[in-house]
């Protein structure tokens, strides 16, 4: 009779972003997580491979808490768009270990674990292009690029300002520019230009 399994494939990535963040992200271990699951680091590396493996598995458990954070369901797209931009930041800022995990452990293009990057970079897409119809993948593509820079400038030099202070009126700016520009062809490679 065969034991069961005592890792859930589904949820090491979910349980070892919880280690990255009480650790910090330049400060886990494998065998961390693997004793956090209660399994050896043999054990754990069946299901992920490598520390890069896991690594991945933890940034897209990072990229899946930022997405169910990003969920918005302001009535204009306006509003949708800004409330998504200060939640991206505030993600950004609180959990500064998460984000680090979703920006540095990103796989290559052609890794089957870059789903759950491309299904937030579409979640962010559909939501701007409600807002900015003619240029929503060029307008996309650099607010995610602004609120990125905002996110590191606040984890930096910025520190000691309010992170969110005049976002508004720069994502507003940022959109009526796109808008301002009409039919602005996307700057983005085939696999992110979605229609």
């Amino acid at each position: 009779m065969p034991y069961p399994a005592r890792i859930d494939p589904a949820s090491i990535g979910e349980r070892a972003l919880k280690i990255v963040e009480e650790k910090g992200w330049d400060h886990w271990s494998l065998r961390d997580v693997a004793s956090a699951l209660g399994v050896t680091p043999n054990a754990l590396y069946r299901h992920v491979g490598d520390r890069a493996g896991l690594g991945i598995a933890i940034g897209a458990a990072a990229c899946a808490a930022l997405a169910g954070a990003l969920e918005t369901r302001d009535d204009s797209p306006l509003e949708r768009v800004l409330a998504m931009s200060h939640r991206y930041v505030d993600f950004g800022t609180a959990r500064p270990d998460a984000y680090r995990a979703f920006v540095d452990a990103k796989p290559d293009v052609t890794h089957p674990g870059i789903r759950q990057w491309m299904l937030l970079w579409d979640m962010v897409r559909q939501v701007v292009v409600e807002a900015v119809p003619d240029a929503g993948d060029a307008a996309g593509f650099a607010l995610w690029a602004f609120l990125h820079g905002r996110v590191m400038l606040a984890q930096g030099p910025a520190r000691a300002a309010a992170p969110n202070a005049g976002l508004d009126d720069a994502v507003r700016a940022l959109l009526s520019g796109f808008r301002a520009m009409g039919d602005v062809p996307s700057p983005l490679p085939p696999y992110l230009a979605r229609g």
